[in-house]
């Protein structure tokens, strides 16, 4: 075994149902089934707008929305297989409508210099550079993991969003209490 720091395996989470008792259940099974290094600041997000939903119904509710590091995990695609599962075992249901409200999503958003397209798996994660709600967790575990597309650190990236990304709150309840996952404090 070498001593070399291995790179950061990240997936971002966010539940807009019943959304800290379903964050606590699904990170708690995959604490369970590969260990949790770290869990990020919780923040709260209004939902993406949703082209699907009718006109006149109301807003979805809000997401609380983060991002763990995991140990390092050697396949993506049994990774994401996982990932899902434990999706499914919060009820999530995967409709016709992309940002429809959820349990549970846990997506693969970077795994070191992996850059991969297998099927609904991409890697790094399209929405590193294109929300604040994914980045902004992602570069404060791994500040310095560099993003194998743009060739630059994730702290760069976040950068980009501003110091006070619009439509981010910052949840310390639900940080504080996800946390105590792996026993990071508040």
């Amino acid at each position: 075994m070498d001593n070399l720091p291995r790179a950061p395996v990240l997936v971002a989470f966010g539940s807009n149902l019943d959304p800290l008792d379903n964050l606590w259940r699904g990170l708690s099974r995959l604490q369970a089934a590969v260990g949790l290094c770290a869990i990020s600041t919780v923040y709260r997000t209004a939902p993406l707008p949703d082209p699907d939903l009718p006109p006149g119904e109301p807003p979805d509710p809000e997401f609380l929305n983060g991002a763990v590091q995991l140990p390092p995990q050697e396949d993506p695609l049994a990774l994401h297989q996982l990932l899902r599962s434990v999706e499914a075992d919060t009820q999530r249901v995967r409709g016709r409508r992309r940002y429809a409200p959820r349990t549970l999503d846990l997506d693969l958003a970077l795994m070191g210099e992996l850059v991969l397209h297998s099927g609904p798996l991409r890697l790094p994660d399209p929405d590193i550079t294109r929300r604040a709600f994914v980045a902004l967790p992602l570069a404060e575990l791994a500040p310095a993991a560099r993003h194998p597309l743009e060739g630059c650190p994730l702290a760069e990236i976040a950068a980009r969003f501003g110091p006070a990304p619009e439509g981010l709150q910052v949840d310390w309840p639900a940080t504080t209490r996800l946390r105590a996952l792996v026993g990071q404090g508040g």
